[in-house]
């Protein structure tokens, strides 16, 4: 495995962490509370987190592993969160789910041919996308989340 590779691996699991963290650090009820208007709740962030990584980078990976050339649909993402959001999962379950899906990708992907990370399928409106490419995007899609989640705990 290339040093890129074996990188982008660790950055899945140490970005997984890092909005555990960031979610920890938040006490009682300000999880739900968005720190200003019109931007996201932690919890509503950690919605959008849970349903793109599981919907949009890593449904789109597996097809990558066992198709050929996939065509992707476009994601709605606000209506995924509002649906999720109207299900009531609670904080510490979409945490343990975004965990648990950047573990996943992590181990089927640190046994993959290096060769096979350039696999891609294409989207219609953003052109072609690797399994590198979406890889590398769990760990900054949750790293950027992470640090928004951070940064509104810590000015409530």
């Amino acid at each position: 495995m290339t040093p890129e590779h074996r990188a982008t691996i660790d950055r899945m699991r140490s970005s997984a962490a890092a909005l555990r963290r960031a979610v920890d650090a938040i006490t009682g009820d300000r999880l739900g509370q968005a720190p200003a208007p019109d931007e996201w709740s932690a919890l509503e962030t950690l919605t959008h987190v849970r349903d793109v990584v599981v919907h949009v980078y890593g449904l789109r990976i597996r097809r990558l592993l066992y198709e050929e050339a996939p065509v992707f649909p476009d994601f709605d993402e606000e209506r995924y969160r509002r649906a999720s959001l109207t299900r009531g999962e609670t904080a510490r379950d979409l945490v343990d789910t975004i965990v648990a899906e950047h573990e996943q990708l992590a181990r089927l992907l640190q046994t993959l041919a290096d060769a096979d990370w350039s696999r891609e399928g294409r989207h219609p409106a953003l052109g072609p996308m690797s399994i590198e490419m979406l890889a590398g995007r769990v760990g900054d899609h949750a790293e950027e989340h992470a640090a928004q989640i951070a940064a509104a705990g810590r000015t409530r």
